[in-house]
């Protein structure tokens, strides 16, 4: 056993001899409303964002990322063919 392993357990031990605490079903109820409004008002931001963007700026990109791949293609075959003498 290495001191890490040493001090995991003594860790593990520790953790283990703290309380449990359980929240109460109204306390959970509130919680889990307040982190569904959260990731509500997360997924709207989101979508209003992507929603706001620009037509030319959902196409630009795409083709941007197409053309660059097509030279990149294109300059391999070239280098390939030439390494065959062609």
């Amino acid at each position: 056993m290495n001191s890490d392993q040493v001090a995991d357990d003594r860790l593990a031990d520790v953790l283990a001899s703290l309380p449990l605490v359980d929240v109460g079903r109204a306390r959970a109820n509130v919680i889990r409303a307040r982190s569904h409004a959260a990731l509500a008002r997360r997924r709207d931001h989101r979508s209003a964002r992507i929603a706001g963007r620009a037509a030319w700026a959902r196409v630009l990109e795409p083709a941007l990322v197409a053309g660059l791949s097509a030279v990149f293609l294109v300059e391999v075959v070239a280098r390939a063919l030439s390494l065959q003498g062609f």
